[in-house]
């Protein structure tokens, strides 16, 4: 049973009224481990499956009807701001800071924070994009809206709405419908 698992007691629906926000129909895997969830939101009917790892840093706000597959990792301890109507695939990580390393500073946690130059940043997820399998996002980029980030792409930069990226560095090989118009499309071709 889940319940003997120790630590389990601060993972899934037992987190639930620990957060800033949580909407209705929102469906917290059993595993889900969420630290500072009196920063993350989470919007109507969204999924956090299994595994997922959610570091609530400066503030995490999830958009509605998003869903967050298992093994995504959101670390840094930054901001990250994901819309509506996302899905992020297996693998992947959201990294909301990173080292500076110019200035003679140690690269690693837990020594004193005047050895540390950490850089933290946010990270900006429009609405309807899709993010595939272990691909890694950098902070202080957005994703434009009905973006797609390919399997194992490493992102740097901003991403334009509806285009599509792939490689690493992630770069813009073509572009999709847009979302209104692939709806009128297929509504008009629906009885053919």
């Amino acid at each position: 049973m889940i319940e003997e698992i120790p630590g389990t007691e601060f993972m899934g629906e037992n987190g639930r009224d620990n957060l800033k926000r949580c909407g209705t129909g929102v469906k917290l895997a059993p595993l889900t481990k969420i630290l500072k969830p009196e920063v993350i939101e989470i919007g109507d009917h969204s999924r956090i499956r299994d595994f997922v790892f959610i570091w609530g840093g400066l503030g995490v706000k999830i958009g509605k009807f998003t869903d967050i597959q298992p093994h995504v990792i959101i670390w840094g301890g930054g901001e990250v701001e994901i819309g509506d109507y996302v899905s992020v695939a297996c693998g992947t990580v959201l990294l909301t800071a990173v080292y500076g390393y110019q200035g003679g500073f140690r690269m690693c946690d837990g020594v004193p924070k005047d050895q540390v130059d950490t850089l933290f940043g946010k990270l900006i997820i429009k609405n309807d994009v899709y993010i595939g399998a272990n691909c890694t996002l950098m902070p202080n980029i957005t994703i434009g809206e009905g973006a797609i980030i390919g399997a194992g792409s490493f992102v740097n930069k901003n991403c334009e709405p509806w285009g599509i990226y792939v490689g690493s560095p992630a770069k813009k090989i073509a572009e999709r419908p847009r979302l209104q118009e692939w709806i009128q499309n297929w509504e008009s071709t629906e009885g053919e």
